[in-house]
């Protein structure tokens, strides 16, 4: 018990100590957890209740809007306000939101959902955000009153945060209408002021045209023998497959073009003393080529079971313990062998961030293990539709290669940052591009 009231304690102390929204909303979604258990939570704020957007996510350092899952969150709350007002603590499952919503409900978040609506009591119960609270196991009657009067101190904070204005003392002290209008026609001048429109977009250095090491024939693998960034050399063994059921294959083969052979060459023996056996020469000469050929695809294939490296480089891949016992198919990729001086630039460039590209635009390159230099690149090509990333967004991705006689070529899997230049633009287009972009979406232009 008093371990309760420490945790409520201390997590109304440092609601109050917000200096700022993006302070309050890390704290709202991630030091909750003290007071009350839950696996995911999600903020959702705004001035209109029926509008509020996703804010915060715990354990999400920035909200990313194009990504599935807010998509999700958002068409959830929606669903929530159309089923009830929205403005009382609710308890729902994927048995209480529309089909389309719960088809997707246990691939994003634990089937418990705590609805609790965040008031400011100064405003006469003003709903300033909802929280939204996922976990496995029901919820108590007992936490969701505690939630309740958690509700009540971070909807206060969300108020008394959402209308401080840093401002309001800045423009009261500049009343002198001179200063104030070559202010302005400053701010204007230098907002048609062209630069060039650019944006910041992660890399990673892969190898150019490497050679691909794929499985020949269809088995299992048995053990990689090389270790990540490798040098290999043409003919080096790089993986063996299982090859016990091949060499039976052999094995067997082996005696049928035997038996076939002693069967040929008994009935040739033979054929001196009794013509009538000659008949069959011809169909046994045939048997012999058919198990001879069994034999040499048996060969072949045992042959395959151990993968050669087909020219030198080093090796590209994962943990080669991950391998081990794994069953792959014909032409399953398992690992790559490139050449050191042969490298490009994967560059994933979010959707949002997305600029339009010219042929061979400009990029400069910051690596992750020297960001005071940087190197010049040059984009090579680049997708037309995005894809989803490993973070669960969607990006477009793009090669570039690096500027010759800037340096030695950067180790293979090296990371770092690329600042991306397109065409040129006013300085307000570049400032505001973002906010343009959302207010015609938001208008449906």
């Amino acid at each position: 018990m008093k371990d309760n009231v420490a945790a409520l304690l201390g997590l109304e102390q440092q609601l109050r100590k917000a200096t700022n929204l993006a302070q309050l909303f890390y704290t709202i979604v991630n030091q909750t957890h003290r007071c009350v258990p839950y696996t995911q939570a999600v903020l959702l704020c705004g001035h209109n209740v029926q509008r509020l957007e996703v804010v915060a996510a715990s354990d999400i350092s920035s909200v990313d809007y194009t990504s599935p899952f807010v998509s999700w969150i958002e068409r959830l709350y929606r669903a929530g306000l159309a089923s009830f007002d929205g403005s009382c603590q609710q308890l729902l499952t994927p048995e209480s939101v529309p089909a389309e919503l719960a088809a997707d409900w246990h691939d994003m978040v634990p089937s418990q959902l705590l609805w609790q609506p965040l008031v400011a009591e100064a405003r006469d119960g003003e709903i300033r955000g909802v929280l939204l609270l996922f976990r496995e196991t029901p919820w108590t009657e007992a936490e969701r009153g505690l939630c309740g009067h958690l509700a009540t101190s971070m909807g206060h904070a969300l108020f008394a945060l959402q209308r401080y204005n840093p401002l309001k003392g800045l423009w009261q002290k500049r009343r002198n209408k001179r200063w104030g209008v070559a202010a302005v026609a400053l701010v204007f001048a230098v907002m048609w002021w062209p630069v060039r429109l650019s944006t910041l977009a992660p890399l990673e250095v892969i190898p150019r045209d490497p050679m691909v090491i794929a499985a020949p024939i269809d088995g299992v693998v048995r053990e990689v023998v090389v270790n990540p960034s490798q040098p290999v050399g043409s003919g080096d063994v790089l993986v063996h497959l299982q090859d016990a059921e091949l060499a039976s294959e052999f094995e067997v083969a082996q005696q049928a073009l035997l038996v076939a052979e002693a069967e040929l060459k008994t009935i040739r023996q033979s054929g001196f003393s009794d013509p009538r056996q000659n008949a069959r020469i011809a169909e046994l000469e045939a048997r012999v080529n058919l198990r001879r050929a069994e034999a040499d695809y048996a060969a072949a294939r045992l042959d395959k079971a151990t993968i050669l490296a087909p020219g030198d480089g080093v090796t590209v891949m994962g943990d080669p313990a991950e391998w081990k016992g794994r069953p792959v198919r014909v032409g399953e990729r398992i690992l790559l062998v490139a050449d050191t001086q042969k490298v490009e630039l994967e560059v994933m460039l979010p959707v949002k961030d997305s600029v339009a590209l010219r042929e061979r635009a400009e990029m400069k390159v910051f690596f992750d293990n020297n960001p005071l230099g940087s190197r010049t690149a040059w984009l090579k090509h680049g997708a037309y539709e995005p894809q989803k990333t490993i973070d669960e967004t969607m990006a477009y991705r793009l090669v570039a290669e690096l500027e010759p006689g800037e340096g030695e070529n950067p180790r293979i899997g090296m990371r770092g940052t690329v600042r991306i230049y397109g065409e040129k633009v006013t300085l307000f287009y570049y400032l505001f591009r973002r906010p343009i972009t959302s207010f015609r979406q938001w208008l449906g232009w």
